[in-house]
């Protein structure tokens, strides 16, 4: 018999090299979101170092100068903190969108593997058959050449409990 061929093999494989690229594409999404994250820590940190650093110098004489290079600053960090946070949303959005492909992806890929698995079994059931058919045929055969006779060595042919060759 036939080997199995899948006739959608081309096609599973196109599938599964898809869903590569787009699980590539969604570790590069989580990592740009990871770093964007990473910066909005930072520049929070940032700002949270200099307040407490304003706080800190009320206490003593004051500078109005440094005070009010610390409140630029300030709103200089505050400023980068709503451009890196609607970067990060923006990318938040990116890696959900990837998600979504990579999962689509996946969901097309099984189609096929479902249908190949089905092919399979078919295929499967039919090489049962066929072997079947031929153990029949050979044992059709082998009873044909040893005459017809029965496993007790008598004919097999009887009527009502004659053998044929009975008159």
């Amino acid at each position: 018999m036939r080997r199995f061929r899948f006739r959608l093999q081309k096609l599973l494989e196109v599938r599964r090299l898809k869903e590569d690229a787009l699980r590539q594409e969604l570790a590069r999404a989580q990592e740009a979101l990871r770093r964007g994250n990473d910066v909005l820590g930072k520049l929070g940190a940032m700002h949270g170092a200099t307040l407490e650093e304003l706080r800190a110098s009320v206490g003593g004489t004051l500078d109005v100068e440094w005070i009010a290079a610390c409140h630029r600053y300030l709103g200089f960090l505050a400023h980068r903190i709503e451009e890196q946070q609607a970067a990060v949303n923006r990318l938040a959005r990116e890696e959900a969108a990837k998600r979504e492909a990579l999962v689509a992806a996946r969901r097309a890929r099984k189609v096929v593997e479902k249908l190949k698995e089905r092919a399979y079994a078919r295929y499967r059931e039919e090489f049962a058959r066929a072997e079947q058919a031929f153990l029949d045929e050979v044992g059709v055969t082998r009873y044909a050449r040893k005459g017809g006779e029965d496993l007790s060595g008598s004919s097999v042919f009887r009527v009502a409990g004659r053998s044929a060759g009975e008159g």
